[in-house]
């Protein structure tokens, strides 16, 4: 038996499915772990899941780390550590045990005891608190169940337990890949990866489209995001980024649309290209970086234009509609872009005087016809890159 294991919990959301649909979400979950150790070079390959807890072993010591390190970007885990692995008879042996483990834990220290048991051991979750605490207690500086210096975790399954001192965050949500597919428009700046993030989160695979509105330069910008987001968090399948050459449509735009709607004519070529790619390459939903307010084109009365200038066929998500600048750039930084995403410039403001706030739908349509063949030719070709 090994003595250290990788324990996680799973996300309480794969917990609450039906009997029917959890199997299938833990499978699914499985199958993105073990991607995401072969993408990060992990050894380890036996992972099972058992009450809500999932477990990883076959790992060498000095793969234990970067095995949580890799499930905390998996999502459908909630937290990761590596636990000792004690086999035991009568609860005293298991507390001494446990003393041996984490004598040194709580040595001089307040402490506090968490147990938790499932099965019929004999002895409730509260009682091996209780006696596990009682023979750490002479080595620490006492108990403190409020406000303790270090926890001392105890995980009863049977007559196999699991010890360990912390846990590592993971990103919750549910596994990539029970949800669909989706093509999110991406620039590569601060708000698009956020948004394929949280996309990814509520267990969609995800692609990414990225449109070159003035100088091939943004492609590299968005490719560089692209690969950090992949190669972080997009596991289980192989993440793909769609180019198309839109510098057409900007001419067009800024030759043919009144100056105050250019900005939103090209927002909404930009739904109608992705609109078309979504439907002849079978994904279920498009998602985008907008957050209501932050800039012209994104205020209420001008989403409400574009709904209504020319309706979709497909979804429109906006996961950041509320957030703010200052929440979505700690997600950046949650998410490990910030660095690239931060350098990504700004290519193309069509518009060089005032933009509406408030534009109408019909006049927006009417702009729009002005280019509206020029969109259908720019999206004929494209470019298809791997992302991993």
């Amino acid at each position: 038996m090994e003595d250290r294991v990788v324990l996680a919990s799973v996300s309480g959301e794969i917990v609450l499915k039906s009997e029917r649909t959890r199997p299938r979400f833990e499978q699914r979950l499985i199958r993105n772990i073990l991607d995401a150790f072969s993408r990060s070079g992990v050894g380890c390959r036996r992972v099972w899941i058992h009450a809500a807890r999932l477990y990883v072993s076959g790992c060498s010591d000095g793969e234990l780390e970067k095995a949580v390190d890799t499930l905390t970007r998996v999502f459908g885990v909630h937290w990761a550590t590596v636990a000792h692995v004690v086999e035991y008879k009568v609860l005293e042996d298991l507390a001494e045990r446990v003393r041996e483990i984490a004598g040194d834990w709580v040595r001089g220290k307040k402490f506090a005891v968490r147990a938790r048991r499932s099965g019929a051991e004999g002895f409730t979750s509260l009682e091996a608190a209780r006696v596990i605490g009682a023979a750490l207690y002479p080595l620490s500086a006492g108990v403190d169940l409020e406000n303790p210096e270090v926890e001392v975790h105890v995980e009863i399954r049977g007559r196999r337990a699991y010890v360990y001192r912390e846990t590592r965050r993971g990103p919750g949500g549910l596994p990539v890949g029970v949800e669909g597919r989706v093509l999110a428009l991406f620039s590569g700046g601060l708000d698009s990866p956020v948004a394929a993030w949280m996309a990814a989160k509520r267990g969609a695979e995800v692609d990414l489209l990225h449109y070159v509105l003035a100088s091939p330069a943004s492609l590299g910008d968005a490719l560089r995001v692209g690969y950090r987001l992949a190669g972080s968090w997009l596991y289980g399948y192989r993440p793909r980024l769609y180019a198309i050459d839109f510098r057409p449509v900007t001419r067009a735009i800024a030759g043919l649309v009144e100056r105050s709607y250019a900005q939103l004519v090209l927002r909404l070529a930009m739904y109608v290209a992705a609109e078309k790619m979504a439907l002849e390459l079978g994904y279920d939903a498009l998602y985008t970086g907008e957050s209501v307010g932050q800039v012209s084109s994104q205020t209420l009365k001008n989403l409400s234009a574009l709904a209504r200038a020319r309706p979709l066929r497909v979804p429109l998500i906006r996961p950041l509609a509320g957030l703010d600048k200052e929440e979505i750039v700690d997600l950046t930084r949650r998410i490990g872009v910030y660095e690239e995403a931060s350098r990504t410039r700004e290519y193309c403001r069509l518009a060089s005087g005032p933009a509406t706030t408030r534009g109408s739908p019909r006049k927006l349509a009417e702009e729009y016809a002005k280019v509206e063949s020029v969109v259908e030719q720019s999206t004929r070709q494209y470019i298809e890159i791997p992302l991993v």
